[in-house]
């Protein structure tokens, strides 16, 4: 993801009906996403943005537009995380993770399943 750029909220909301598709999503099956959230006119330029911008692959089929990510989900949390964590806490997880136990943000589970993970990593 050479060309990554932050998405706004706009566009990643769309992103993730396109992330969340098993093939090709449609600009209708965005729609039915969305419901009565966004109209066709935002819908289709948020999409037109996002094939300017790399992240989709747009492909007539029929009378309809179907849409195929480029950059993976996995991908794209992958540098927003690494971002975040830059921006927000000098690179610190340690900082983060005060912040989130500060703000009474992780649930018991969360803490369990992150000690897990520490010990895991240490094998």
């Amino acid at each position: 993801m050479e060309r990554w750029k932050r998405l706004p909220d706009s566009e990643l909301e769309v992103m993730l009906i396109i992330w969340d598709g098993k093939e090709k999503v449609s600009t209708s099956d965005i729609m039915q996403h969305l419901k009565e959230k966004k109209s066709v006119q935002l819908v289709q330029n948020a999409l037109n943005r996002l094939e300017g911008k790399g992240f989709v692959q747009c492909e007539k089929i029929g009378r309809l537009n179907h849409y195929t990510p480029l950059v993976s989900l996995d991908e794209y949390r992958e540098k927003e995380t690494s971002s975040f964590l830059e921006k927000m806490y000098q690179n610190s997880g340690s900082k983060l993770f005060a912040a989130l136990i500060e703000n009474d943000a992780l649930s018991e589970d969360d803490i369990q399943k992150i000690k897990a993970l520490l010990e895991k990593g240490k094998e």
